[in-house]
């Protein structure tokens, strides 16, 4: 399905950088990525490339693919996340839009770029290698700015909307629970039931729309989280199994194994 953008001229015809795009493809340092954005003074131009992942922006949670992009507006609260499978792998560029040389605080109600599809994912990363060459010889900003707003300009002209990859609200909102209070889900059945829906309803339509069972799914965050608190804190195992809502230190050290290839002991001493 087409969008109506390309029917309409864009509110802006030139964009100013606030910083160099840093890197031709950043990828997450880490497998269990995440990203949070309370609002930035700018606007971001944000492509996925590669990888799976969620993000959420607006009330609205996207199943990221590759050639997929954003236009995120100043002061809007972002989330993506990365659980499991091909890494999360993004190009973006801060900018500033410019309309006859003036500087726009907003693009109108009417421009809205998010969770659109790029038509050729490898045109979209030949463009962004040829973007990045110019970045990193350091070529006169105006020519850079103007190869960025080019970019913006042709795919917004010709983008098709991925409306299959928008995830239903009470998915969104399951995987918010698994993300952010892993500890909390006493049971898939009692989260199905928190969400207003039958267990073999929210199975189906959780695995439909993730690939992956609920309950996988609820495991992968769990060790996940497990890693970072291995990671970044002096908790002693059986802390961490209690904090993540374990009730049995030697089940977590199995599902942790299963996942890990080994022990949260041996996982923190090869850390150092």
């Amino acid at each position: 399905m087409q969008s109506s953008l390309n029917a309409d001229p864009m509110p802006f015809d030139a964009v100013e950088l606030v910083d160099r795009p840093w890197f031709p493809y950043l990828c997450t340092e880490v497998e269990h990525w995440q990203w949070n954005s309370t609002g930035d003074g700018h606007f971001n131009f944000w492509v996925a490339l590669s990888g799976d992942g969620y993000l959420t922006c607006d009330g609205e949670t996207f199943r990221l693919q590759p050639g997929m992009f954003f236009i995120f507006t100043p002061q809007q609260n972002i989330s993506a996340a990365h659980y499991s499978g091909p890494r999360i792998t993004r190009f973006s560029a801060h900018f500033h839009p410019l309309n006859g040389g003036h500087l726009l605080q907003t693009l109108g109600s009417d421009f809205n770029v998010r969770g659109q599809q790029a038509k050729s994912i490898e045109v979209l990363r030949r463009r962004i290698d040829a973007l990045m060459r110019i970045a990193m010889r350091r070529e006169d900003d105006s020519i850079l700015a103007g190869n960025v707003y080019n970019l913006i300009q042709e795919l917004c002209a010709g983008l098709v909307v991925a409306r299959d990859v928008r995830v239903d609200p009470r998915v969104a909102e399951a995987i918010r629970i698994f993300r952010d209070e892993p500890s909390s889900v006493a049971s898939i059945d009692s989260l199905a039931k928190r969400l207003g829906v039958s267990r073999s309803h929210f199975d189906r339509e959780f695995s439909a729309q993730v690939g992956q069972a609920p309950k996988q799914f609820l495991i992968n965050c769990k060790i996940i989280e497990a890693r970072r608190y291995l990671e970044s804190s002096r908790l002693r195992v059986g802390e961490i199994a209690e904090a993540l809502g374990y009730k049995d230190i030697y089940f977590f050290s199995r599902q942790f194994k299963q996942c890990c290839g080994v022990s949260p002991s041996e996982y923190r001493q090869n850390l150092r």
